[in-house]
């Protein structure tokens, strides 16, 4: 019952802080852009920045993890766009290697009105060019919240996809957020066993690679990506401890990316996850 959590870190002021400030705070995993997440422009990373970089994580014990940028599209019926998130993601993909970062996160996309099967077929093809080019790294996709045109809103769909790429360097992260907006119901035991017993037939639950732990600040089914303060929103504090008991967490790397404002900051949302986890019976929090 190992769990490692931590938070996602800004890269402001040098990306080598990101980690030195992760394992400051005693972060066991923690997440980072590895370029400007709304820009175009493939910035690489400095050699000395990736070597400090790799050093702290290594000496404070905390596993990296990296966002690939919003921009992104895999689903993109639009050639452009499709080749341009394709340079992005590998330029990405090729600064974690300079970091040692084993695993990104990537976000399906949309199909922009051109159809679910369309959408599917470009991931397929977008996933296996990127991974021809910066292979060694693994791609997590992310579950989207089931806004219009999203991919990757059902498991089922994104064990089809999963399926379609044939590939042992692909897994999931799962977003509680943008599953409660998708529809699925956490909040009961019956909804946490469901959720992940679609995952397990579809695709196995070796795929779950990495959990973003956040609350949703709008109503189950709602379709909108947004985060919320962990047990304030929707699912709530009882949901939280129903997916910890449920078990399925356990060894996982946790990454919160709660919001900083009035209502919480990470320091709130780190004494509430382990709150949370007391709660569910985990004694060493």
């Amino acid at each position: 019952m190992a769990i490692r959590y931590g938070f996602h870190m800004s890269i402001s002021g040098s990306i080598s802080n990101a980690a030195m400030h992760a394992g400051e705070k005693g972060y066991g995993a923690f997440q980072i852009f590895t370029a400007n997440a709304r820009s175009w422009k493939a910035n690489r990373v400095d050699e000395s920045e990736g070597k400090k970089f790799f050093k702290y994580s290594k000496e404070f014990n905390s596993i990296p993890f990296a966002h690939a940028p919003y921009l992104c599209n895999p689903a993109s019926p639009k050639q452009d766009i499709w080749e341009k998130s394709i340079e992005l993601l590998i330029s990405n993909m090729e600064n974690c290697k300079a970091l040692g970062i084993k695993s990104i996160v990537v976000h399906m996309g949309s199909n922009v009105g051109s159809g679910r099967d369309a959408g599917i077929e470009r991931i397929v093809e977008f996933s296996k060019r990127a991974m021809r080019m910066a292979g060694s790294v693994k791609m997590l996709f992310e579950n989207s919240s089931g806004y219009t045109n999203s991919m990757g809103s059902s498991f089922n769909e994104m064990a089809e996809i999963i399926s379609g790429i044939n590939s042992k360097n692909i897994g999931i992260c799962i977003d509680t957020c943008h599953a409660f907006a998708a529809g699925y119901d956490m909040r009961t035991e019956k909804g946490v066993k469901s959720m992940f017993e679609e995952i397990e037939h579809s695709m196995g639950l070796n795929k779950v690679c990495l959990i973003h732990l956040n609350d949703a600040k709008f109503g189950l089914g709602s379709g909108l990506d947004r985060h919320w303060h962990i047990g304030k929103g929707f699912i709530g504090e009882a949901g939280f401890i129903n997916l910890f008991k449920s078990g399925y967490l356990d060894d996982k790397c946790i990454i919160m990316e709660t919001p900083e404002n009035g209502e919480g900051d990470d320091s709130s949302n780190e004494r509430e996850l382990l709150k949370i986890m007391q709660s569910a019976g985990y004694k060493n929090v």
